[in-house]
Parts: C-alpha cells; structure tokens; sequence
C-alpha cells in the first residue's frame, strides 16, 4: 500500500504545537537513516516516525473520547499510564484513518516502552523516539553511537537508564519494560 506522506504531514503538523511537530520530523528522519542502516522498509519507518506523538497533545476529554469508542482499556485514563496514552491512542487512528499495517500499529502503540518479541520497525522507532537530534545528553549520546552498531544493545541501554531513573525517582514502571528488557537480554546473549 502506497499512503500520501505529504498529507499525512500535514494533518500531524494541525494536531502538534511546533516543538512536538518538529521532534516528529526528527523521528521519522531518524527512523529512516536507521531503516537504511538495518535494511527495514523505509516508507514503513517514516510514517511511524511521522506519526508516534500525534495524539500527544490530545487532552484528556479527547482521550476518554476516543478509548470509550474503540473500547481501549479504562485504565489508559489512570494517571501511571499518562506518558503512554498517546501511543495507544496514535496507533488507533493510524489504523482507522491512514490504514497503516499491522507491523505499524504496533511500533506506533508501544514507542515508549517497546514490547516482546519487538520486529525490526518496533525497535527503529522506539529507538529513533529516543535519540533523534532534537535530544541532547550522555545517555542520548551513547545510545545513538550504539544505535548503529546493535540495536538490541541500544535499546537494552536506553530501557536500562529509563528503568533507573524513574526507580530513582519512585516513579511507577510497567511490567511492560520489564518484560521487554528481558526479551531483549534473552535474545542478544
């Protein structure tokens, strides 16, 4: 399937302020440099890219919204899943609105905390989220580096500092991440 990325940009760029919209262009130019390197479907990486942060910016009012009609789970609404939400909400309407495949709904969905059994297009764009330009630190600086050499070992990075500062910090983690650390460790032995 062919989609029209100029207009696709466009209705991202009506739903994001200009900083949000911008890191979504850092992505997706991140995403594809990565789909060259590891010879993934760059169209396919792209739109992710594109796409990921588009209901970022949605208020809760939109969120409940669109949950209650395609029946996500109400705990999306619980404020531990606050950092989440736009992922699964993104990946609803790039499905119902772009027809975007499966492979793709399920990068979009869990951008933020990868899943088991990532395929090569859910690693690119976890980890293009992660060190796109736009970002600048240590921990960007040594994950990208690694980005090209092992993409396992650079999530396996970023997940493990995400982990240790929100431990830090007595936030909340989801098994989620736990679980796709482990995937990954298991896998890249």
């Amino acid at each position: 399937m062919k989609w029209d990325i100029e207009k696709i940009k466009k209705e991202v760029k009506e739903n994001l302020s200009e900083y949000r919209y911008q890191h979504s262009l850092n992505v997706m130019e991140e995403a594809e440099a990565l789909a060259k390197h590891y010879d993934a479907d760059v169209e396919k990486c792209k739109l992710c890219g594109l796409t990921h942060d588009l209901a970022k910016e949605f208020n809760e009012e939109k969120n409940k919204k669109i949950i209650e009609k395609y029946n996500l789970k109400k705990t999306l609404l619980d404020s531990n899943y606050k950092n989440l939400v736009h992922g699964y909400i993104a990946s609803i309407i790039a499905r119902e609105k772009y027809n975007f495949d499966e492979d793709m709904i399920l990068a979009i969905r869990y951008h933020t905390t990868g899943y088991v059994a990532m395929d090569l297009l859910g690693k690119i764009i976890y980890l293009a989220d992660k060190i796109e330009k736009g970002r600048d630190n240590e921990i960007v600086t040594e994950a990208r580096k690694l980005a090209y050499q092992d993409i396992n070992k650079a999530i396996i990075f970023v997940i493990t500092n995400q982990l240790n500062k929100l431990e830090s910090e007595n936030k909340k983690v989801l098994d989620l991440s736990y679980d796709t650390l482990e995937f990954l460790m298991e896998i890249n032995k």
